[in-house]
């Protein structure tokens, strides 16, 4: 009769062996040998990471492999990743399963890293993921805006929400024509965040509860996927609640607009041209691109509002950066190079991949229309530089700006290591990375961008 795994003790044991965390090489590295009765031993050669993201593998990698297996685990490893090892196996143990009646549970539910200190940002991170996970029937725009609050205002966030009727006073007419057609309200929630010095770095999220299409009608097949329409509102919301956490000495004002696209009798139609907050006319020509009229009248409010020196806006914007990049990394489009380097590096110690596309004068002139100022897609191809273009035309050509098209890594089909299937909380450490460090706050606008 086999004894019950109660632990397992990861050890070090020499200086020089490396091993890579998801390399396919780890089971040769790690020499497994029995004692104790209750307890498994693993003796682990000084594992060396190079960078926080393959330690967090290696924490996915270890709660896979013994998720079934034990009770308890405890990683014992000297190293400078300890609160990353920590991470992956909190993200790898992630389940959203409030919606099963007889949820099938890990036998591991006890894990301890030693030296690893706090609870990082895995807090912030979940609650992305749950907003995410939530079918849009539970997680509809008012809703969305009431989990916002009740969250991040006991942490010291002081959040606004604007109603439909406000934002129609208001002027935001380019957001309000996305949710046109849906019996839900539609709503923006600003989180003001101010305990640092100078101009605020903005956020902005991409907040489609759930998208239909509209008019221009999605396929029936993979629609119940476009509950994660709201990813990007989600990572802006998760990076709000990881910085009040943490209690970052910035100044950062987020804010995300929360809509549905449906094809109701009222819903807005292809070639209906539609006034922005910011005063410009667009040519709507396909409904289903709706995420940057939603952008569009946040852009220019956050601007108009707040001065923010720097603004970043997340979405799950097109499938065209799925076609170019798949789902290995995030596309970024920016005004500015340094601005650039910065958000590559905050992704990278997350984790976190972002690839520069490129933009210029001549995609934006694509998007140019007959009848208004402009029109909402571009021609057959570079759909996802004529929608960065579109936003960019809301942005004052002196701020520093960049979009994250994340289409490709809000969702997770297969499941990796450290993100199951399903929702991956993208973006949310990338962004407490960049505000947290971020290394200067005047990024230059590259010259070929000042069109």
């Amino acid at each position: 009769m086999s004894t019950e795994i109660k632990a397992i003790v990861l050890q070090t044991k020499s200086k020089y062996a490396k091993m890579y965390a998801g390399s396919g090489n780890a089971e040769d590295e790690i020499d497994i040998a029995w004692g104790n009765k209750d307890y498994q031993y693993v003796t682990l050669a000084k594992a060396v990471f190079l960078n926080a993201k393959e330690a967090r593998e290696f924490g996915g990698n270890m709660y896979n492999k013994y998720k079934d297996k034990a009770t308890e685990l405890t990683i014992d490893i000297k190293t400078k990743y300890a609160n990353d090892i920590r991470d992956g196996i909190d993200s790898a143990s992630y389940t959203f399963d409030k919606y099963k009646t007889s949820p099938k549970k890990a036998k591991l539910i006890k894990w301890v890293v030693i030296d690893a200190v706090g609870n990082g940002l895995y807090d912030s991170i979940k609650f992305a993921r749950d907003l995410v996970s939530e079918p849009s029937n539970v997680l509809f725009p008012e809703e969305y805006a009431e989990r916002i609050t009740d969250t991040l205002t006991p942490l010291g966030v002081t959040v606004k929400v604007y109603s439909q009727r406000q934002l129609e006073k208001m002027g935001f007419n380019l957001l309000l024509s996305v949710g046109q057609g849906s019996d839900r309200d539609s709503y923006v929630v600003v989180m003001e965040w101010n305990h640092g010095k100078g101009q605020p770095i903005a956020l902005v999220g991409k907040g489609v509860c759930f998208d239909t299409g509209g008019i221009s009608l999605k396929p029936s097949k993979g629609m119940g996927d476009m509950k994660y329409d709201m990813g990007g509102s989600a990572a802006v919301v998760g990076a709000m609640h990881s910085i009040a956490s943490q209690k970052v000495k910035r100044n950062v004002v987020g804010i995300v607009g929360l809509v549905e696209n449906m094809p109701d009798g009222k819903a807005i139609k292809p070639g209906d041209v539609v006034t922005s907050l910011s005063g410009m006319t667009v040519e709507n020509l396909n409904t289903d691109a709706e995420g940057r009229l939603v952008l569009g009248d946040l852009l220019h409010y956050v601007q108009q509002e707040y001065k923010p020196h720097t603004i970043v806006d997340l979405a799950t914007l097109t499938g065209a950066i799925m076609v170019a990049l798949g789902s290995e990394m995030a596309g970024l489009f920016t005004n500015s190079t340094s601005l650039a380097t910065d958000i590559v590096d905050a992704g990278q110690q997350a984790g976190e991949g972002f690839y520069r596309m490129p933009m210029g004068e001549n995609w934006n002139k694509m998007i140019d229309s007959d009848i208004a100022d402009f029109q909402n897609i571009g021609g057959a191809y570079g759909g996802s530089t004529t929608a960065a273009e579109f936003l960019y035309r809301f942005v004052d050509k002196e701020v520093a700006w960049a979009h994250l098209d994340i289409a490709g890594m809000a969702w997770e089909d297969k499941g990796k290591p450290i993100t199951p299937k399903g929702a991956v909380g993208f973006g949310v450490r990338t962004l407490f990375n960049l505000v947290n460090k971020l290394s200067h706050t005047d990024h230059k606008i590259d010259k070929d961008m000042q069109y």
